[in-house]
């Protein structure tokens, strides 16, 4: 029913490589572009001053630098957690999804709390994270601040079936005879 700790951390390990590489992508074109027009717009300047790079630009390469990846991972997870998709790539992947608790798509206000208050999880020195592998409801700091659970996808399907169609009976495996194992049941007919 709910995504323990590790299926979570492979997700977010996933998301974040994901995140890494675009990020990655994005500074390099940044500098290329600043580099170009550096060279191609102030070419006068660099002869009168010996500098490409005048401080006006020095700042705006700083504030995208230092901003510009925060910005990115806040929209990544907000965006992509209150979306259909109800989480982001990783967790797609994982076959993980945020809910509420009453197992819809979190709101964009939701996501939002839940992507700040995992500064509280991080502060705590990774316990608000940790913590998932000891609540009931595999919760971590962040998701009890948000009111939200990750749960395992085909879980949710399967309830939201069941609502539906309260008919659907519960499907019970019968114990094997006596002095079977299912493992040591053998494969071919030749044994």
């Amino acid at each position: 029913m709910y995504a323990g700790f590790w299926k979570r951390f492979f997700a977010t390990l996933l998301d974040y490589t994901i995140l890494f590489v675009i990020i990655r992508l994005f500074s390099t074109l940044l500098f290329v572009a600043i580099g170009f027009v550096s060279a191609f717009l102030k070419v006068p300047k660099f002869l009168e001053h010996g500098s490409l790079i005048d401080d006006e630009s020095l700042r705006i390469v700083g504030a995208i630098t230092l901003f510009g990846p925060l910005l990115l991972d806040w929209l990544y997870h907000t965006i992509m957690e209150s979306s259909n998709c109800r989480g982001t790539v990783g967790k797609l992947a994982a076959g993980i999804v945020i809910v509420d608790e009453n197992n819809k798509k979190i709101s964009f206000g939701r996501a939002n709390a839940r992507y700040w208050s995992k500064i509280v999880s991080l502060v705590t020195i990774l316990a608000g994270y940790i913590m998932v592998a000891f609540t009931a409801k595999k919760q971590a700091l962040h998701d009890k601040i948000a009111c939200s659970y990750v749960v395992n996808k085909k879980w949710l399907y399967y309830s939201e079936c069941k609502k539906l169609n309260s008919q659907i009976p519960e499907v019970t495996v019968p114990p094997p005879a006596p002095g079977v194992n299912r493992l040591s049941v053998p494969l071919n007919k030749e044994d």
